[in-house]
């Protein structure tokens, strides 16, 4: 009798599990703690600064805006002290935006040098290119801003087209 051909297995090394399986997290148990809450965002220095820098302000020019000294413009762009929630409303006023942009999850690389990297490594656009990626920015923006409980959202100055 001809024996049968051998089928080809894979070494139980290089098994994987089905998909789905992989992906699945087991609920947490009900007599364990109970998951902690994720910790709300936080000012973020790096925000403020990307802003003010975005229209143009220097920042003697986001101190007279708000009222603010100079030196308090620094200090809250270093992270060395954090503005209370007038200041910021006025901050956020004098840039244009939301409070709430104004921050960032705690522990968020969120620095003006970490996006300068990034913006330094990203290939050069055409205006075209800009203006196409601040359409899609501003769609998701209001996308956003829609859902229940949502401020509306923040007129941004326009992008300038290549002439």
């Amino acid at each position: 009798m001809p024996s049968r051909p051998q089928r080809h297995q894979t070494p139980s090394r290089l098994r994987r599990e089905p998909t789905a399986r992989r992906h699945l997290t087991a609920l947490p148990d009900p007599g364990q703690d109970t998951p902690t809450q994720p910790e709300p965002d936080v000012f973020s220095p790096g925000r403020l600064a990307a802003y003010r820098e975005l229209f143009g302000y220097t920042p003697a020019t986001l101190a007279a805006r708000t009222g603010l000294d100079t030196d308090t413009i620094a200090a809250y762009e270093e992270g060395s002290a954090t503005p209370d929630a007038d200041t910021l409303t006025r901050l956020a006023g004098a840039v244009n935006v939301r409070p709430e942009q104004l921050f960032a999850p705690p522990g968020a690389d969120d620095s003006q040098q970490y996006w300068g990297l990034i913006c330094a490594a990203m290939p050069p656009m055409t205006a075209d290119q800009i203006h196409a990626v601040a359409t899609v920015l501003r769609r998701i923006d209001r996308q956003c801003a829609q859902r229940p409980g949502q401020d509306p959202p923040t007129e941004q100055p326009p992008v300038p087209r290549a002439a």
